[in-house]
């Protein structure tokens, strides 16, 4: 991108001679300050082939010369022999990792750009985008391209840039070809100084018979990138100060906007600066809102926040201008923002090498929502390439518009494209929400995936306060997938169909779980017990969760709710195997206030008792322990007399028939009776414990509303034994 340079990376920005500089490169040195890199080139080198005592240094010169004229190839060639020189600057590392991303090499620029941070000790925001879009070059990829390219015959050799539609079917561009009338040479690269040019439509793709625009317009010195109202009368554009700064001889006189009007002989009146140039910074590539009442532009002057920045300025009615204001640092970087484009919704599309991209210029667009810009998105394939893409503009109504690149395949520095799409640019839509538990607590750092079409978009972390935000697309089906240690994987559908407001608020709410691993095995032997059913009941120990069964080493992991309105974790686990006696053990822990404590993983060994023990049975509406029920419960006695280790519980069952208010007190008195039972007959109650369920736990069909026969009822109302353990009772083994 030879000649462009002169125009989207402001000089004064530039870095001079200074560092590492010595009398025998004094003269290369000069003609590189005076930007005549080409001429500096071939001095470094003469040098290189006479004395190598300052190599490293003209290395990082030779490196710097190549990258503003715009050959990454030999830039990189010799950025990597200064590199690994210790006494590097750690711009350079900055510098040589871009370069690698122009020539593709995004791996290498990953690489050096780490170093960069490393050594670099400073705040970069361009490090920040670098390392927040890491995937941005495979995430275009899988986007694809959204439009067809295609290269204009007006094109040459030389550099052509920044179509721009105008009346009569006709555009307007930038040209320092054969015909331009700027006959003076830049010292930046000894081209012509570029002129503003006319061609007409010569087919629906493509424009040609190139003719000079108004002479009064046109001068010896750069005119470029212009602007026009809506019905052609007033115009901005970019032109040199023609006459030289004394404080600033070394370079092309800097770079302002000028306004012109039209006249009623149909030519253009003399140009004149708008009130904010200056000699001291440049003012460059202006372009008029679609409602006219704003201006924006790229500048250098004071409050800049790197190379280049876009700036606005309100249009009065007499097409005077108020002052710039600085469109920030959600916008702009500490490198290059030009070439400012504002379509029909007020969205912003610009060009920068400070946000993450593809490699040098990239073209992004920022929304306008709500009366301000916001988040950035990467225009993608086939706008952007590895090499300088920039002058984007678009006809709404045709879907078609120019970029210009001077990528591969081209036919001289820089070329114009007309792109056509089907797929219309619209507004994005800004969905934002925050990451919560289900009570409300914030949960931060959560990973949040989205989905179109079971497609990933993109993903991302929420914020500190659980806040997480996405661009997508209109009238498309999304999902967005919820991660968080020590919580249910949650997934959110969507969709922006039908849409009035191009703004959607909704939290993601992620149900936090408790880890837990248990392992099941025989008491006396002390072996694994696979295929035992493991049942989990909640907080009143009537809801049950969940069923599984451990696997064969005896083991099962799994996750339950946590429940925050509770001070506790409370679970109740219920453990049945075919010859061995049930066994309940009760899992508790306190909850800390503070919700990113989340419990750990918990490990218990649980020992079944092999000894079949049979439920006792009671009457309709008794408690009274029968005769039958009396002969299990001598068989109990004898059990716990010979493990004393051993607690039981006593589990109280009724059938359906009644209000479920009266069978649970009465299954409440069949438990405290079989208790009772074993406390007369010489078992030490704090061993015991009674309880009971009520109709809650039938073990065949028979609930409200299922007609039963007495047999089955009676299978229901019963009394069953189960070992417990709390969780300070068994040590994981």
């Amino acid at each position: 991108m030879k000649q462009i340079h002169l125009l989207i990376v402001f000089f004064s920005l530039l870095t001079l001679t200074g560092y590492g500089q010595s009398k025998k490169t004094k003269n290369a040195d000069r003609l590189f300050d005076r930007f005549k890199y080409q001429e500096a080139i071939k001095a470094y080198k003469k040098l290189l082939k006479h004395d190598k005592r300052d190599a490293t240094y003209i290395y990082k010169k030779l490196g710097d010369a190549y990258a503003e004229i715009s050959q990454p190839e030999e830039a990189e060639k010799w950025y990597e022999k200064a590199i690994y020189d210790t006494n590097n600057e750690p711009i350079y590392y900055f510098k040589y990792a871009m370069t690698l991303r122009q020539n593709k090499k995004y791996d290498e620029s990953v690489k050096w750009m780490r170093i960069y941070k490393q050594k670099s000790g400073m705040s970069d925001s361009r490090l920040q985008e670098f390392f927040k879009e890491l995937d941005i070059v495979e995430k275009v990829k899988r986007e694809g391209p959204k439009a067809q390219l295609f290269g204009l015959s007006l094109n040459s050799k030389f550099t052509e840039y920044g179509g721009t539609y105008y009346k009569d079917g006709q555009i307007v561009y930038t040209t320092n070809n054969i015909e331009a009338k700027g006959k003076r040479r830049s010292s930046y690269d000894n081209m012509p100084f570029t002129d503003l040019m006319t061609a007409v439509r010569e087919n629906q793709n493509d424009f040609n018979k190139a003719q000079g625009f108004d002479p009064n317009i046109n001068t010896d010195y750069h005119e470029s990138s212009p602007t026009f109202n809506k019905d052609f009368t007033v115009m901005f554009f970019t032109r040199n100060n023609l006459s030289p700064h004394k404080k600033n001889k070394l370079r092309d006189y800097n770079l302002k906007i000028y306004r012109s009007f039209k006249q009623a002989d149909g030519s253009w009146s003399k140009a004149e600066e708008v009130h904010f140039d200056s000699n001291d910074y440049d003012c460059a590539h202006p372009w008029l809102s679609p409602d006219e009442h704003t201006l924006y532009f790229a500048s250098n002057m004071p409050g800049t926040y790197g190379k280049s920045d876009i700036y606005k300025v309100v249009v009065k009615d007499d097409w005077t201008l108020g002052e710039p204001v600085n469109l920030g640092n959600k916008i702009n970087t500490e490198g290059t923002e030009t070439f400012p484009f504002v379509d029909q919704y007020g969205n912003l599309f610009f060009s920068s090498d400070g946000h993450a991209g593809l490699g040098g210029l990239d073209i992004f667009v920022a929304f306008y929502i709500e009366g301000k810009f916001f988040m950035l998105k990467n225009m993608g394939l086939p706008y952007n390439s590895s090499k300088d893409d920039f002058a984007f503009i678009i006809n709404k109504p045709h879907n078609e518009g120019f970029i210009s690149s001077n990528r591969l395949g081209g036919q001289g520095s820089d070329d114009i494209y007309l792109f056509k799409t089907s797929e219309m640019i619209k507004p994005l839509i800004y969905f934002v929400g925050h990451t919560k538990d289900d009570n409300g607590y914030v949960v931060p750092n959560a990973r949040v995936e989205l989905y179109s079409d079971g497609k990933p978009v993109t993903k991302n972390l929420s914020f500190f306060d659980g806040r997480f935000s996405f661009l997508v697309d209109p009238e498309k089906n999304y999902e967005i997938r919820a991660y968080r240690k020590g919580y249910k994987d949650t997934i959110v559908k969507f969709d922006t169909y039908s849409l009035t407001n191009p703004k959607i608020e909704k939290d993601i709410i992620l149900e936090q779980k408790q880890k837990i691993k248990v392992c099941v095995a025989d008491y006396e032997t002390k072996k694994a017990l696979d295929s035992v059913q493991v049942k989990i009941y909640g907080h009143n120990g009537h809801d049950e969760k969940f069923v599984q069964y451990t696997k064969p080493n005896g083991c099962l992991d799994f996750e339950v709710p946590l429940d925050r309105r509770h001070k506790e974790v409370f679970y109740e686990f219920e453990f049945r195997k075919k010859d061995y006696l049930p066994k309940r053990y009760n899992y508790k822990q306190k909850l800390g206030r503070d919700t990113l404590n989340w419990i750990k993983p918990n490990k218990q060994r649980i020992l079944m008792l092999k000894l079949k023990l049979n439920p006792i049975y009671f009457d309709l509406n008794k408690s009274d322990i029968r005769p039958d029920a009396a002969v299990e419960l001598d068989k109990i006695v004898k059990l716990l007399k010979e493990h004393p280790e051993i607690k039981l519980s006593m589990e109280s069952h009724t059938d359906s028939r009644n209000s479920k208010a009266y069978n649970q007190a009465l299954s409440e008195r069949r438990a405290k009776a079989t208790m009772q039972y074993l406390i007369d007959h010489g078992i030490d109650p704090y061993r015991l414990k009674a309880k009971g369920f009520g109709e809650s736990r039938p073990v065949n069909r028979c609930v409200d509303g299922v007609k039963c026969s007495e047999e089955e009822h009676q299978m229901n109302r019963r009394t069953e034994f189960v070992i417990i353990s709390d969780e300070d009772d068994e040590k994981p083994q």
